[in-house]
């Protein structure tokens, strides 16, 4: 791995040991960019124009100090932004296994690419392999295993879609960084948003089994599937059936969900 420093001074003290990678993409036109953004002390929206502002924004207005720990550049370059040791900011508002803060407890890597906002590009063949290289350095130091890899939608669905369905977790997986299901089921719809009762209560037990931030309600009868549901049923397409990221859960979806929280539950 080819690591470069390029230190930026949003960072602050991790309060809980590290159990989590998360996957991002940046969202801005080049890793130069992202890397200016990550790196400035007082951001402001005049300096990273982008389709995610209004265009009638003052361009004084200042906006987050964010970060993270390494940035995948297009050529496949690592950029060390934020020690390890150090609490990046790059999660935001998010949820994992009922647990918040994920700064804290997470090690983030931000890979160059524009996004849905610039037509979500496809991620060079470099940068795939310094993210596998790059995370199984991660895994075997810190002693996390494949499941500790997920995405940011994963931990903040409907507010965050990266790294998007053109990821290739797969590849990922077969490379022993990540997971994927062992499934093939049929593509009959099961349910959908609007829908109510223990088939929906189900669901969002199982969400919640494999770590998302799912709906509690007090009884089956009271179930929804919400905008909540359907935002996190697009998050875990995005990963395990970016063919199909619509929301709307498929009897190959229940499946995929059932095989990753069988594989799981083996490992505990």
């Amino acid at each position: 791995m080819k690591i470069v420093d390029r230190p930026s001074p949003n960072f602050d003290v991790r309060k809980t040991p590290i159990d989590l990678v998360v996957l991002h993409y940046t969202g801005m036109k080049d890793a130069e960019t992202a890397l200016r953004r990550l790196t400035d002390p007082a951001p402001k929206a005049g300096d990273y124009p982008g389709p995610w502002q209004a265009p009638d924004i003052d361009p004084a207005t200042p906006l987050s100090r964010v970060s993270a720990h390494y940035v995948v550049d297009e050529a496949g370059v690592i950029h060390r932004v934020v020690a390890e040791k150090d609490r990046a900011w790059h999660a935001g508002v998010a949820m994992w296994e009922g647990r918040d803060d994920i700064n804290s407890r997470a090690i983030g890597i931000e890979i160059a690419n524009g996004g849905h906002d610039y037509g979500l590009p496809p991620y060079t063949d470099a940068q795939i392999t310094a993210v596998i290289d790059l995370v199984a350095d991660i895994l075997r130091r810190n002693r996390l295993t494949p499941d500790r890899v997920v995405g940011h939608a994963d931990i903040a669905p409907g507010r965050k879609d990266d790294p998007g369905e053109h990821f290739p977790w797969k590849r990922l997986a077969e490379a022993g960084v990540s997971i994927w299901p062992d499934d093939d089921a049929g593509a009959k719809v099961v349910s959908r948003r609007g829908d109510r009762g223990e088939r929906v209560h189900l669901l969002h037990a199982m969400l919640s089994a494999f770590g998302y931030d799912a709906p509690e309600e007090e009884s089956p009868a009271a179930a929804l599937f919400s905008e909540r549901t359907e935002a996190i049923v697009r998050a875990f397409q995005q990963r395990f059936e970016p063919h199909a990221v619509d929301g709307v859960v498929r009897e190959s979806t229940l499946a995929k969900l059932d095989s990753l929280i069988d594989d799981l539950d083996d490992e505990d």
